[in-house]
């Protein structure tokens, strides 16, 4: 399937077949996730949960995503928070470019805040969603679906999978085989989704 093939028939799925993933698929979705970009303080790690018991204990840290206990794997997306904002000096690059880009008030408030798990956790929040989608992307192309699911317990996942301090979950993807009829994307063209030089 060509890319761009595999991206119009990306759709969310929340409702799965009984239909168990090879190995082989499993592999190549965690391939793709390996060749996603990290960071230069971030790593990423993906547990490929398949066992019942833990999948219902995942999907009880959900917020109204229970359904994620039906798809044959749960993909989850962590990272090393082991890097702190907090302990960086003014002139470090992180602080500098985080400063420019969420103001020096947000900055300021992550590097003190006395909940450092929490704000180290948002710090390092979006890298990984790009693995996440190279996964997504992936299982497409095996005619699978999923679906990124963030509205999670954080630390109640961590607790249930036995994650190191270090190392945080930030999502969910479920994958399986769809029992829900999903539609490509319209190839329509939405003309007010780009502009060009300056907003007109």
């Amino acid at each position: 399937m060509e890319l761009r093939e595999v991206m119009r028939k990306r759709r969310s799925a929340r409702k799965f077949q009984d239909i168990e993933i090879r190995d082989s698929i499993i592999n190549d979705i965690l391939e793709s996730a390996r060749l996603a970009p990290e960071t230069d303080t971030c790593n990423y790690y993906i547990g490929v949960i398949t066992d019942d018991k833990v999948k219902n204990e995942i999907a009880n840290a959900t917020l109204f995503a229970e359904w994620v206990a039906e798809a044959p794997v749960i993909f989850v997306c962590c990272c090393d928070i082991s890097w702190d904002i907090g302990e960086q000096k003014d002139d470090d690059y992180g602080v500098i470019g985080n400063k420019l880009r969420y103001s020096k008030e947000i900055v300021d408030f992550l590097r003190e805040h006395n909940n450092r798990k929490a704000c180290k956790t948002l710090i390092q929040s979006t890298p990984v969603y790009i693995a996440a989608q190279h996964m997504i992307l992936t299982a497409v192309s095996h005619d699978l679906r999923g679906c990124l699911v963030d509205f999670i317990d954080i630390e109640k996942i961590n607790k249930i999978l036995g994650l190191p301090e270090h190392i945080t979950c930030q999502l969910l993807v479920p994958i399986g085989y769809p029992d829900e009829k999903t539609t490509p994307k319209s190839k329509e063209s939405r003309e007010d989704m780009f502009f060009y030089n300056k907003w007109k």
